[in-house]
């Protein structure tokens, strides 16, 4: 004989293998519960500290952090001043501010790369002996990793003609010294 339950508040019909199976939940449950309940306090209490965390109440500031916007110096040159924004996110141009991810290049023109002072240049751009000119900053600007392997420099390159030649007279223009 088949017994089924008829629920009032939910109209629907439980079949006995469900009861048992959701007395078989209810009961793991309850078991669960107890062992927890019964371990040992010092690792609980070392599993709460863990997943606290830490609040910041509003009244706090956030610290401050200083903002400082590149410069890039207007020129004649606009495409060069466009291209320049490639590099512009890791080198100034400017006389006298900070190397930022690459060195600032203001007087590199007729220098030996990876000799600006106060910037940590790879083996592999200071071994290269590298002095530079147009010639050496078009094969550079073509490929830094093909033309110095092993430098640090994490850039594709500028690939066409136009965008080097322009690049290249704007970084003349405005490194010099």
């Amino acid at each position: 004989m088949n017994h089924c339950v008829i629920t009032r508040s939910m109209n629907k019909i439980i079949k006995p293998q469900q009861i048992k199976t959701l007395f078989f939940l209810v009961s793991l449950s309850l078991s669960l519960n107890i062992l927890v309940s019964c371990g040992d306090k010092t690792t609980e209490k070392k599993a709460q500290e863990k997943t606290e965390f830490k609040i910041r109440k509003k009244t706090e500031e956030r610290p401050k952090t200083k903002i400082v916007p590149a410069t890039i110096p207007q020129s004649e040159n606009k495409l060069g001043r466009r291209v320049f924004l490639l590099c512009a996110a890791c080198h100034n141009v400017v006389k006298g501010e900070a190397h930022k991810v690459g060195p600032n290049l203001n007087g590199f023109f007729g220098k030996k790369a990876g000799t600006k002072k106060g910037f940590v240049y790879s083996d592999a751009l200071k071994d290269k002996g590298i002095t530079w000119s147009e010639e050496t900053l078009r094969a550079w600007l073509e490929n830094p990793a093909s033309y110095v392997p092993g430098t640090k420099m994490a850039f594709v390159g500028v690939k066409k003609k136009e965008q080097q030649d322009a690049l290249i007279a704007y970084l003349k223009e405005v490194t010099k010294e």
